[in-house]
């Protein structure tokens, strides 16, 4: 059975920005420390409904990280651009309905709740950027 990440790591790796390039390979958890490396993590919050006909609404929060190249401002500027480009693909997907596929689930929205943005980069010159992704599916309730 595919868990709820996979599903989003393999949605994501469709994502295909011209100048540059596919996202190859997501680890779950922990970034590796390598430049150009990506990885997705889930956030200890979940927020579950469940209806009088049993239904189950799950809305589900992951954080992408990405360690890319920032030692020049033009590799800044292309990491942020890479980023710009993921939230408008992400919101595109959502708006066409095209969602990760949960087994057992439907997948009612796939959005960006916290913006691209670079985080902590000690010792490095690399900066490790991320966002986070929601992704909201029901499921019929377990009996």
């Amino acid at each position: 059975m595919t868990t709820v990440s996979n599903a989003i790591i393999t949605w994501l790796k469709k994502f295909d920005p011209v100048d540059y390039g596919k996202m190859k390979a997501i680890e779950t958890d922990i970034l590796p420390a390598e430049a150009e490396t990506y990885s997705l993590a889930k956030e200890p919050i979940i927020n579950k409904r469940t209806s009088i006909s049993g239904k189950v609404t799950s809305t589900e929060h992951y954080t992408l990280m990405a360690r890319l190249p920032s030692q020049t401002r033009s590799d800044r500027r292309g990491n942020v651009e890479w980023g710009e480009l993921l939230e408008a693909w992400v919101a595109e997907q959502n708006q066409n309905g095209n969602f990760p596929e949960i087994c057992g689930a439907v997948v009612r929205s796939v959005s960006v709740t916290t913006p691209f943005r670079i985080g902590s980069t000690p010792g490095t010159s690399d900066g490790v950027y991320q966002l986070t992704i929601s992704i909201k599916y029901e499921k019929e309730s377990r009996k």
